[in-house]
């Protein structure tokens, strides 16, 4: 047996590219279509898993959403905050209800929801806080800031067809200091 001794590198963006350039890797970067489209944003497949091993996708996402509107899923998705554009981006907040979804609509549909039952979350980018999970049945939503500026861009992983629910609590709206409206 013939033994091939190999030296350790480190990893870097031109290695990373190199490799992703000959097919072996991809990295979470957003295309041109999802980066250069700030009237709406929008959502791409960068990856979907064959059927016969499992169904699984990573989406990049452009978030230009202001207004907060609350949805579940009926699965969890991995939320990747990671910013290798070079681009500065408009703050991206994840609203978060702090009930699942059954518990959260009962108190809407009681009218005793309070603004401590919903946060408001500055996430960030390239941190040791820039990976997390969004588990089944949490209302949530992303939303940006108004006005000018790069839209915020991140990236999910989830199963391949994921549903989404619109949470029911119409009888309230929610605001972020920034001056999102919902």
């Amino acid at each position: 047996m013939k033994t091939l001794k190999l030296k350790p590198v480190k990893v870097s963006k031109k290695l990373l590219a190199m490799l992703e350039k000959k097919g072996l890797i991809i990295t979470p970067t957003p295309s041109k279509k999802i980066m250069q489209n700030p009237s709406c944003g929008g959502v791409e497949i960068l990856y979907k898993t064959d059927t016969e091993y499992g169904t699984h996708k990573m989406i990049a996402v452009g978030k230009t959403d202001t207004n907060i509107m609350l949805t579940t899923h009926p699965d969890n998705e991995d939320v990747i905050l990671i910013n290798n554009t070079g681009k500065k981006f408009k703050p991206l907040y994840l609203i978060i209800a702090i009930h699942k979804q059954s518990e959260f609509e009962r108190r809407a549909r009681a009218g005793t929801l309070n603004a401590k039952d919903v946060l408001a979350i500055e996430l960030e980018y390239n941190s040791q806080n820039c990976f997390f999970t969004v588990l089944k049945d949490v209302p949530h939503c992303e939303v940006t800031k108004p006005g000018k500026g790069q839209h915020p861009v991140f990236f999910v992983t989830e199963p391949s067809d994921l549903k989404m629910d619109i949470v029911r609590c119409s009888q309230y709206s929610f605001e972020v200091a920034c001056h999102l409206r919902a």
